[in-house]
């Protein structure tokens, strides 16, 4: 690979599934060359960005190669839309000589343009990701469209043969314990729509095969997907899903990027500033609570709850099951018309 020209930009590119999509716009529009962790790079591959991809290893190895990198790239302008020291001080050690981002986490000192976060409140995380890269807002925050590989989606239909029922995939994990809907609610939601002759794909992560698996066995004919997906793949499978039912996590703004309706479960998040917004979506958020939102990953509420007897994540398990099966029908009644 040839050194980039001096002047160029590089972007150091958020850590989480959820967060990459959001950041997908603003990455495509700026068109500067992308720092992503490895596992991530295939998303950030998909989406046929106009800067070349710059998969990365953390940790003090993976620090020193990428040092290495930048140095013989000789970028001049870093833009960081990850708020750690640590991004800083990569791009620093890089010879990026001028840094745009927040001035979290102690690192207002080595950023030559300091982006409040004051600015960002309030804003969908599309529109705060652009306007860390110094662009305009849109009108309404777009998704960038992905575009799966068309013989995997071919793959994911011959595996799952589906037939002329409705498929619903399943997403019952996230990596916050606090945002996630209970694994029995799953498996009974499961249930009810094998029950509809409704052809059912569970999905989640390596580390979420006991769960998917759960979820999975409730249902009849269901397939277990848990484990056995990397991003393009997921997103695939995503993509031939008539409908995916999903906590608030990383998949959720998969299935949107690449098209697919969702019905999205809600309790510490504000979906305002972090819904899917490629697809039509149906959010079931429960009940009112004073300590709605807190954006927490784990539940810090103990004692007597509001309305239940327990507080801890009191805001999930206030989630009924007849509620998200209600979502599921509407959603695919006005998507099958």
């Amino acid at each position: 690979m040839s050194g980039a020209a001096p002047g160029r930009r590089i972007i150091r590119a958020p850590n989480h599934l959820g967060d990459v999509v959001a950041a997908l716009p603003a990455i495509a529009a700026d068109g500067a060359d992308v720092l992503v962790v490895r596992w991530l790079a295939p998303l950030v591959e998909l989406a046929d960005v106009p800067g070349e991809v710059l998969p990365f290893d953390r940790g003090l190895t993976g620090f020193g190669k990428v040092v290495r990198e930048l140095r013989r790239r000789r970028y001049h302008d870093g833009v960081l839309l990850t708020p750690a020291f640590s991004a800083a001080w990569l791009f620093r050690w890089g010879g990026v000589s001028r840094l745009r981002g927040t001035a979290t986490d102690g690192r207002s000192f080595l950023l030559s343009e300091r982006v409040p976060t004051s600015r960002l409140r309030g804003l969908h995380r599309i529109d705060a990701y652009r306007l860390l890269a110094g662009q305009e807002s849109a009108d309404r925050p777009e998704v960038h469209r992905l575009r799966p590989r068309e013989d995997v989606r071919s793959r994911w239909r011959d595996d799952l043969q589906a037939g002329g029922a409705p498929l619903v995939g399943l997403f019952p994990g996230a990596n916050a314990p606090a945002r996630r809907w209970p694994i029995e609610r799953f498996g009974a939601l499961a249930g009810a729509l094998a029950d509809r002759g409704w052809k059912l794909v569970v999905m989640g992560g390596e580390g979420e095969r006991a769960a998917t698996a759960r979820v999975a066995e409730a249902a009849p004919g269901a397939v277990d997907a848990g484990g056995r997906t990397g991003l393009g793949d997921l997103a695939a499978l995503l993509s031939v899903c008539d409908l995916v039912v999903t906590n608030d996590t990383g998949p959720m703004h998969l299935a949107g990027a690449v098209g697919t309706p969702t019905v999205s479960l809600w309790g510490p998040s504000n979906p305002t500033e972090v819904c899917q917004t490629g697809s039509p979506d149906a959010r079931v958020t429960g009940p009112d609570l004073p300590c709605k939102p807190c954006y927490r990953n784990h539940c810090a509420r103990r004692g007597a709850g509001t309305l239940l007897a327990d507080a801890h994540e009191e805001c999930m398990r206030l989630i009924d099951v007849p509620d998200v099966l209600s979502a599921v029908e509407r959603m695919l009644g006005e998507a099958r018309r």
